[in-house]
């Protein structure tokens, strides 16, 4: 491994370490806003670890649902008490187990729709497309003859070869 190689890699080592340990201290001070996180935004998980495109955009899309879902919730934590007692009670509730998955639920049904969708228009438009390329391949062979398709049998010198046996500079 080169010199600059592996400075890159302990820099970015220091900067992981860095980064975790103030989110370790963050989570820690904030410990009711981190419980009710953790398990609010189980489904995000569970969306980055499926979305096989490697984009994360179910990830992205589940979560968003998954947080709209989940800040009602941790705006009561937040205004009644922030306690770790208040974010297992919401936590323990099931209404609010059911809310947010359910926020979760429509973010992965907007992920499927939108997928559909997508497709739908994308084939549309190459459909089109491929209409308007057949249109001008017309026009062409039209304005130049059959010669420009590539389909003309061609005889050893280039020229095509007529169908009665006779080649064309024959005539």
């Amino acid at each position: 491994m080169s010199r600059r190689k592996r400075r890159r890699t302990k820099v970015w080592s220091r900067n992981a370490q860095i980064l975790g340990l103030f989110g370790f201290l963050t989570a820690v001070v904030f410990m009711p806003t981190t419980i009710m996180l953790f398990f609010g935004m189980l489904p995000t998980v569970g969306a980055a670890l499926m979305d096989r495109s490697g984009r994360g955009i179910k990830a992205v899309t589940v979560g968003a649902m998954n947080l709209a879902g989940a800040f009602p919730f941790l705006l009561s934590l937040w205004t009644t008490g922030h306690s770790s007692e208040n974010a297992i009670s919401l936590i323990s509730d099931p209404r609010t187990i059911i809310v947010i998955y359910s926020a979760a639920a429509v973010g992965y049904l907007i992920d499927w729709a939108m997928g559909g969708l997508v497709a739908t228009v994308l084939i549309q438009q190459s459909s089109s497309r491929m209409k308007e390329i057949k249109k001008r391949q017309q026009e062409l062979v039209q304005q130049w003859g059959q010669e420009v398709t590539g389909e003309m049998p061609l005889d050893a010198y280039g020229f095509p070869v007529l169908s009665d046996g006779l080649d064309s500079d024959d005539d």
